[in-house]
């Protein structure tokens, strides 16, 4: 069956470090796909578990795994930079290895970016926790290129980093800078809009995103938001005061709650980001 799908340009990017548990779905989600890359390139960042055992298995099935076993603990902008080095094709697709890509998302990215002249193109996502089966929400990311970079001016974000297909000369012009991990994303965005690379969403979530204790989408610390508004000012040259930087954590935090928790107490926690930025919660039930 796989033999008589079609194999597009695409290299599929992923850093793995201890997600074993989730690398089934993760490939599976892969196999499954209405179009296969050329290549998978998986960079292992040393992890401790069972994950290279697990890949040995889908090589089986999916020959197009190009294992990148690193030997030491790198670090994730390092270990993706790593996997940047053995990008053979003309376009890249970045997800998460405790992710899982929906079937059309490889097939319609690739149609899209192909026939337009974009060279970064997202979608929205939907999140769902991990050990349940249905989605809690769908992302709502601007579609057209000057709405997401308005959004990286503001100190915001305008395309989902596991959710994304480059044309693989973004990422020979630019590479990740682990000393901004966990705002690496903002920060390769904001420079290759800067350099005047066209940026685009398609509006349809092809990309399922796990939330789990270990998961970036879990929890977003303080520091996150203070190297965001600083790679603001380094990028764009536009200074946030600590007040704002403050009210950005409480905001982005109590949304988070408001999506990730059950119950009536969700909608308190929606309540409050509403108080600290209306416009963003109107923006993303209402546009």
């Amino acid at each position: 069956m796989q033999l008589d799908k079609r194999t597009v340009p695409v290299d599929i990017l992923t850093a793995n470090f201890n997600n074993n548990n989730y690398l089934d779905d993760f490939f599976n989600s892969i196999y499954q796909s209405s179009v296969l890359p050329h290549r998978i390139i998986f960079v292992d960042d040393k992890s401790t578990d069972n994950s290279l055992a697990t890949v040995g298995r889908w090589l089986l099935k999916l020959p197009q795994i190009f294992v990148v076993e690193l030997s030491e603990n790198v670090g994730f902008a390092n270990a993706l930079n790593e996997g940047c080095k053995h990008i053979a094709s003309e376009y890249v697709v970045r997800i998460d290895p405790d992710d899982i890509m929906g079937v059309d998302r490889l097939e319609k990215q690739y149609d899209f970016i192909s026939n337009h002249d974009v060279d970064v193109l997202g979608s929205n996502v939907s999140y769902f926790l991990d050990g349940e089966a249905q989605d809690i929400t769908n992302s709502k990311f601007p579609l057209t290129h000057s709405e997401i970079s308005s959004r990286y001016q503001e100190g915001s974000h305008g395309v989902c980093h596991g959710a994304v297909i480059f044309r693989s000369m973004c990422l020979k012009v630019e590479q990740y800078r682990q000393e901004y991990v966990p705002a690496e994303e903002y920060d390769i965005f904001s420079r290759l809009l800067k350099r005047g690379f066209k940026f685009s969403n398609l509006e349809e979530a092809f990309t399922r995103v796990r939330i789990h204790s270990g998961s970036v989408s879990n929890d977003m610390p303080y520091s996150t938001i203070e190297k965001t508004f600083k790679l603001r000012y380094l990028i764009w040259g536009c200074k946030t005061n600590r007040f704002i930087v403050l009210k950005e954590y409480i905001v982005r935090n109590y949304y988070r709650k408001y999506l990730f928790c059950t119950g009536v107490k969700r909608y308190l926690f929606l309540v409050i980001a509403s108080i600290f930025k209306p416009m963003a919660v109107i923006r993303r039930f209402f546009k």
